[in-house]
């Protein structure tokens, strides 16, 4: 109980420090100074990467060092007054979770597991050698890891990344992710149509693209996408709005047409009968789905009809959900796209697309295909990609913390995680060394309902007290 309470104390200290991708200068100092004060020399680079050394506790012999880690950055999701660079996360335990008030994401995506190794080290827990490594902008695709190189890892008996999400779970593998953006710029029109409408969609579930994208959910850049294909009677676009982070499922989203005010009748009769498909389609996943059509004043511009169809065209051959599952844990996705956001205003058209998978050359493969499609319909395209994680189904670190987890008395077993986790990278900058994630239950990240089961962590704990000793020594 004793760690568990040190545990919540540094989850809320890291809450008080905003902390998004990109702005990890504050943390990176907070964490530093804390670590100084207990007598430690960290070292941060220009990324705000942290890596501290920390001696093995008195009368436990010295090792090559097991490395803990985590990263230090959040995605912020919140209300429209919530200010990810200013205002702190406010938490609630409810019904033995940990939760925010629902005005912003809780960020144990990853501040759990840096809250995990914080209070191991501050509460004074017998060790063996460990290297902490605190990586930034994990979130933007893994950014501050892959500005580190060999030497972070070249002497470490192994790693233990405490990102996960489940629990239960010694994960071996991970999705590695491929991501482009199409853009392209044109000319706008006046309109030669008389009826403006704007089409909005919102109360979409979201969620994590990689981690939810097997449970089905809709995406409302496909929704929208899957709509505007749907109108066979002549329309104009003014505005497309799905814009969206990579790693996360579109909630919301609207555009903005024109037609004949003698189709608008047709139209609507369009829309409803769409509305109904939609819900039957989706009424497990995303009950409160919401498509109105409302009249607004006329835009004074709209896209050609040839950029808005390419635009189109090009979404269409984006893929949107699950293709294939893991070939070493097939109860997990292998490989997947997510169509994270469709934009089109003032004259600029974007498209992003993010494909996942457990193996490197699905992602050679198949990022080349989409790539050269966009290029064929005149986009140009910025992408950007990290590796796979394919794992090892004997992994011996894995198989250790199945066997304390047994005689701590709870089960365990091997996993693999369909999003992009560091380990990917430190994988490839040793492919020799063993490597896990473990995490705590965490539900609904990167959106508001994000929550933290209380017990699943404070058997996270439990194992680590294990798993940072040397594999002669017991508690």
């Amino acid at each position: 109980m004793e760690l568990m309470e040190r545990f919540l104390t540094e989850f809320e200290a890291l809450c008080r420090i905003p902390r998004p991708s990109g702005s990890e200068k504050q943390i990176c100092a907070y964490l530093a100074r804390r670590l100084r004060e207990m007598g430690l020399n960290p070292v941060s680079d220009a990324h705000w990467n942290l890596i501290c050394d920390v001696p093995p506790t008195e009368g436990i012999p010295s090792t090559p060092p097991l490395a803990l880690q985590a990263h230090i950055d959040m995605v912020c999701v919140g209300a429209e007054d919530y200010d990810p660079q200013r205002d702190p996360i406010h938490t609630e335990i409810r019904d033995g979770w940990l939760c925010s008030d629902g005005r912003s994401t809780l960020g144990a995506d990853c501040g759990a597991g840096v809250a995990a190794m914080m209070a191991i080290l501050s509460g004074g827990h017998p060790h063996g050698a460990l290297r902490l490594i605190f990586t930034a902008n994990e979130e933007m695709g893994l950014v501050g890891a892959r500005q580190l190189d060999a030497s972070a890892v070249e002497d470490c008996a192994g790693l233990i990344n405490l990102d996960g999400f489940h629990g239960d779970r010694a994960v071996i593998s991970s999705a590695g992710g491929y991501r482009l953006i199409f853009r392209r710029q044109c000319g706008m029109l006046p309109p030669t149509m008389d009826r403006g409408f704007r089409i909005q969609i919102k109360g979409l579930r979201g969620g994590h693209s990689g981690d939810d994208i097997g449970e089905g959910r809709a995406n409302a850049a496909r929704l929208l996408l899957w709509l505007l294909q749907a109108i066979e009677l002549p329309y104009e676009l003014s505005e497309l709005n799905a814009r969206g982070a990579f790693n996360v499922i579109r909630t919301s989203g609207s555009a903005v047409i024109l037609t004949d005010h003698r189709d608008e009748l047709a139209l609507r009769e369009l829309v409803s009968l769409f509305t109904q498909g939609i819900h039957d389609l989706y009424r497990k996943t995303d009950p409160e789905i919401s498509i109105t059509l409302e009249t607004i004043p006329l835009p004074d511009q709209v896209f050609p009809a040839n950029e808005r169809d390419d635009l189109l065209a090009l979404a269409g051959i984006i893929p949107c959900g699950v293709d294939r599952m893991h070939p070493i844990c097939p109860d997990c996705v292998g490989s997947s796209g997510n169509l994270a956001s469709l934009w089109a205003s003032n004259g600029a058209l974007e498209l992003r697309s993010f494909l996942r998978s457990e193996s490197n050359e699905y992602l050679d493969q198949h990022g080349s295909y989409y790539r050269e499609a966009g290029k064929g319909f005149g986009f140009t395209e910025e992408e950007m990609r990290y590796p796979a994680w394919p794992g090892d189904p004997d992994n011996p670190m894995a198989r250790r913390c199945i066997e304390i987890s047994a005689r701590q008395g709870r089960s365990m077993s091997i996993g693999a995680v369909h999003a992009g986790l560091e380990t990917s990278v430190f994988h490839a900058l040793r492919p020799d060394m063993p490597v896990i994630s473990l995490g705590g239950d965490i539900l609904d990240p990167h959106t508001v309902r994000e929550r933290l089961r209380l017990q699943s962590a404070e058997e996270l704990l439990a194992l680590l007290l294990e798993m940072v000793l040397p594999l002669n020594h017991t508690l």
